[in-house]
């Protein structure tokens, strides 16, 4: 289906409730997933425009904060808002970092969003609607323009690979990498082993678990997994031993010269094969964000092929 709407504010139909209480959200975000849309940011004729993606509806309660708005973002950017497919195929949604870079994004500042239907003193139906619980404008000026901001900061803090270990911290990697391979794998899942703690009370004659911390045998699926784990590190133990053997060899022909160069060599290969997996530089994939102008009538056009609304308190 088509969804059109016309330049108007289009936010007065929104979620209102008879409750009292204040909200202890910082704000109010109504999403739409829409197929493109169309914001006019000049009042007249100018519009930005999205494609596949998602529409950022937003209010400020009265009591909201930065710091509460920064915690709201990095919430909803992991929420499975929107998907890839049609309605009743078998894509399951998924979030705006996960989408990220194939997803645009449009705010949208829409202050009427917390609004509350308020009942006359008779008793009868609703017959105005409350805006108490509305931030101040300066105030929801501030946080409109730092929402902009955040989106795109919480994306590329969250979508940024890990940070490049140092010389140093690459070699101790590799130290403990082959301290643990040299160990016989019938300890690994003893109490201090690798996988410890995870809390076993039998194990078989090579050290694989057969019970449980409870004293129940373990199922066949969990039995497997550590089958397959004690298999690699069986292969890794060996490969230690043989390389060992290797190095003893040598030392024997007192060729300690010779020895030492080659492990030097080894060592700086190992550590620069290291070094150059984790300085790849990776451009970080961010979302296309496009924001309205905070006071203007938000005259919105869309076309969404559905399912198109959330409405969450953050």
């Amino acid at each position: 289906s088509t969804l059109y709407t016309s330049i108007q504010p289009i936010w007065q139909l929104t979620t209102m409730t008879e409750t009292t209480n204040e909200s202890t959200a910082t704000m109010r975000i109504v999403t739409m997933r829409v197929d493109s849309a169309e914001l006019l940011i000049d009042n007249v004729d100018t519009y930005i425009k999205i494609g596949s993606g998602i529409v950022l509806n937003i209010s400020f309660f009265q009591n909201a904060t930065t710091e509460g708005m920064r915690k709201a973002v990095k919430k909803m950017l992991r929420l499975p808002l929107l998907s890839r497919g049609q309605w009743g195929d078998d894509h399951a949604p998924e979030s705006i970092l996960d989408l990220s870079p194939n997803v645009d994004v449009l705010i949208v500042p829409q202050a009427n969003l917390v609004g509350k239907a308020s009942s006359s003193s008779s008793g009868s139906s609703a017959s105005s609607i409350r805006y108490n619980e509305q931030a101040d404008k300066d105030l929801a000026r501030r946080l409109y323009s730092e929402f902009c901001q955040e989106i795109s900061i919480a994306a590329a803090k969250a979508l940024a690979p890990p940070p490049a270990k140092t010389k140093e911290e690459v070699g101790q990697d590799i130290m403990e990498k082959q301290r643990r391979n040299a160990l016989h794998p019938k300890h690994m899942f003893q109490p201090g082993g690798e996988f410890g703690e995870s809390g076993y009370s039998k194990f078989d004659d090579r050290g694989v678990p057969t019970h449980d911390a409870d004293g129940n045998a373990l199922a066949k699926s969990a039995k497997k997994k550590c089958e397959k784990l004690f298999k690699a590190r069986m292969q890794k133990y060996e490969k230690a031993l043989a390389r060992k053997k290797d190095d003893d060899e040598e030392e024997s022909k007192d060729d300690t010269t010779a020895t030492t160069a080659v492990s030097t060599m080894e060592s700086k290969s190992d550590l620069s094969e290291q070094q150059k997996n984790v300085d790849v530089t990776t451009e970080i994939p961010l979302p296309r964000v496009l924001c309205g102008v905070f006071g203007n009538r938000q005259g919105f056009r869309c076309v969404s092929s559905g399912p198109t609304i959330h409405c969450l308190d953050l």
